[in-house]
């Protein structure tokens, strides 16, 4: 049994913050553990706190999971695991890979925890499962179309799945929500995802390159049965947390090493996208730690924007001749 988790502490916050001040300081903080803002020395640990930033905000910005975080709390969590893990869940939950490529599968079966008919999702790898913790997944792992994301299960029951409210089951119309959980390269890139609906039909959702995180794609008459008969399917798109890039709203952010020499001279580098794609910029003469260089149109959206960062990086070992050079350029100074 793995230890509680505090998300509110991880992100600094009271058990009481809104909205708005875990999103803020969601920002300041992984902004500060962000680990291409650490030398390489640190990256490894760096990284560990970045997830553990992530999974804190991945719960605590989403109402459903906070509230169910908030019900199991830390004695409810100890508790249960004093107790041997005896089970009080409504159902069991699966992951494995099929078909080309190696596409992700995730099926909650039995009782939907948070009512409703619940919608499987069937994805294209959307996530990396190895950002998750054992704790998250014992609390949430059970939680088939919550927000498609899941680690190997070994089956039974979730032991928390009777906590929480009704799911985002649409109105009396009959439009039902599904959340899908994308990586940023495949966002960036666009395609195809399989959705399994409640009444075990299959069908494709293509999003569009560049889809934003929060879109939402609207699939008509694919709802539950309404009055007027089968209301929309809303799938919301959610794009996963990336350690290369960082997301604000639709603008993309990324920190790139620079040689002195270019720095100060002015030269060609290239940048990795987040599609793995190369794109060549020019950084000016004369550029600095931390300056920011615009890429328009390269973000998500149709008006999305990428910066990218520039970090002085000295080489670790100098050859004679640069040594040399080095030297000369400081008597100049002198």
């Amino acid at each position: 049994m793995s230890e509680y988790k505090d998300y509110y502490k991880i992100l600094g916050v009271g058990k009481n913050a809104s909205e708005a001040d875990i999103k803020k300081a969601f920002k300041t903080q992984a902004r500060k553990y962000h680990p291409d803002m650490h030398p390489e020395n640190k990256k490894a640990e760096m990284t560990e706190k970045f997830k553990d930033i992530n999974e804190a905000y991945e719960v605590l910005s989403d109402k459903q999971k906070r509230a169910i975080y908030d019900q199991v709390g830390s004695g409810g969590y100890q508790n249960y695991a004093r107790g041997g893990g005896a089970s009080t869940g409504r159902g069991s939950s699966s992951y494995g890979s099929s078909g080309a490529g190696g596409a992700q599968y995730y099926q909650y079966s039995g009782g939907n925890p948070f009512g409703g008919g619940g919608v499987h999702f069937n994805g294209t790898g959307g996530f990396n499962a190895s950002d998750f913790s054992d704790f998250f997944q014992q609390i949430f792992g059970g939680m088939g179309g919550f927000s498609g994301r899941g680690r190997r299960s070994s089956g039974g029951a979730n032991p928390f799945a009777g906590f929480g409210g009704a799911a985002a089951q649409g109105a009396d119309n009959g439009d039902s929500e599904a959340n899908l959980s994308l990586d940023l390269a495949e966002a960036y890139r666009g395609g195809l995802v399989n959705l399994t609906l409640p009444n075990g039909r299959n069908v494709q959702v293509k999003f569009p390159a560049k889809i934003a995180d929060g879109a939402k794609i609207k699939l008509k008459g694919l709802g539950n049965p309404g009055p007027r008969g089968s209301g929309d399917l809303y799938v919301n798109v959610k794009i996963a947390p990336n350690p290369h890039f960082r997301l604000d709203g639709k603008d993309i952010y990324k920190v790139i090493d620079i040689m002195p020499w270019t720095a100060a001279l002015g030269g060609n580098v290239s940048v990795r996208m987040p599609d793995d794609s190369l794109v060549k910029i020019k950084v000016p003469a004369g550029s600095h730690s931390g300056r920011k260089l615009k890429l328009s149109g390269k973000g998500l959206g149709k008006n999305g924007d990428m910066y990218v960062q520039l970090m002085i990086n000295n080489p670790n070992i100098l050859t004679k001749r640069q040594k040399e050079l080095f030297t000369m350029l400081k008597e100049t100074e002198e």
